[in-house]
């Protein structure tokens, strides 16, 4: 009776493991249906970003705790707490000071810089258009693009935006700032180069699992980039080429 037990026991977990979704390889069902148009946004509004692909990686990243999670690649999926919201794909964010006093409003500063864009676009109906989401993400990576034009290598650039997406633009120019001033560190190149003089918090965070924001802000782009990019490309290409 032991041997059987122990061969089910056994059995179950080598299910238990086949079943077990791979990040590197698996792209939500779901997540499909947004493809044409985040390639027809992308090519709107961003023509000079690395690859369309890169905002299937990225909307995986913010929107799907797992890969099986009910809000991945949904909508409506949702960070809130007293101190901040955050929505959709892209988890476009607005905070508050502890006063309650507003600190930012991403959706809000989007829309009246791109009215004509995103004129139908509020808090009120954000979770009910995907469309002006995409939309909405899109010309926020595009503001950071445009921030950063200088950065002559497409790739590196792409690390920029990315880490600007969590971290804010203003952050990453303080990076390159500190980069600059120290011996051998290009503030051109992301990787060995300012990605090594993050500028912001080191202090533990325990509602972020310990890590601090210097440590998320690093691992975004790593996580989105080389992590999940690469299986966005390969489907987004099989497209263009069907």
């Amino acid at each position: 009776m032991k041997l059987i037990a122990f061969l089910l026991t056994l059995m179950m977990s080598w299910f238990a493991h086949s079943q077990t979704l791979s990040v590197k390889t698996h792209i939500p069902p779901q997540a499909y249906q947004f493809f044409p148009l985040i390639i027809e946004e992308s090519n709107r509004h961003t023509p000079d970003i690395y690859g369309p692909y890169y905002y299937g990686a990225l909307i995986e990243h913010e929107s799907c705790l797992n890969l099986k999670h009910k809000r991945c690649w949904n909508p409506k999926s949702e960070l809130l707490n007293s101190r901040e919201e955050g929505v959709g794909f892209f988890q476009i964010t607005r905070t508050w000071n502890p006063n309650g006093s507003e600190r930012f409003d991403t959706l809000s500063d989007l829309r009246k810089q791109y009215m004509g864009e995103l004129r139908e676009l509020s808090w009120l109906n954000v979770r009910q258009r995907p469309d002006l989401q995409i939309r909405s993400g899109i010309l926020l990576t595009k503001n950071s693009l445009k921030t950063l034009r200088s950065v002559e290598d497409p790739l590196e650039r792409l690390y920029m935006v990315d880490t600007a997406h969590n971290m804010g633009i203003g952050r990453i120019a303080k990076d390159r700032r500190a980069c600059g001033l120290a011996a051998g560190c290009n503030p051109q190149l992301w990787r060995g180069h300012v990605e090594k003089y993050c500028t912001a918090s080191r202090k533990p965070m325990p509602q972020y699992g310990g890590r601090s924001p210097c440590d998320i802000g690093r691992h975004h782009s790593k996580d989105v980039i080389e992590l999940r990019m690469p299986k966005y490309e390969k489907a987004f290409k099989s497209i263009a080429i069907n």
